[in-house]
């Protein structure tokens, strides 16, 4: 129960950080534990960390293409 609250706030996290980006127009990338987002239009700094990230997800057996984004997400029933 403990985890999927910490997923949970993870992803709210992530979510509010993507709602920021989008107003001001910048690309992104961001680890939580947890989750995390992405929205890059040609940043090479942005692209290489997720490609490292990648790297480490699969090194440690997590699916580096999930997408929660289109999940319901309870956020901790707000």
């Amino acid at each position: 129960m403990e985890d999927m609250k910490k997923i949970e706030k993870a992803r709210k996290f992530c979510q509010e950080v993507k709602e920021l980006a989008k107003e001001y127009d910048l690309p992104f990338f961001v680890v939580t534990e947890g989750a995390s987002a992405t929205f890059n239009n040609n940043c090479e700094a942005v692209k290489n960390a997720r490609d490292n990230h990648k790297k480490w997800e699969l090194e440690h057996h997590f699916d580096p293409e999930e997408d929660w984004s289109g999940e319901k997400i309870d956020f901790l029933n707000e």
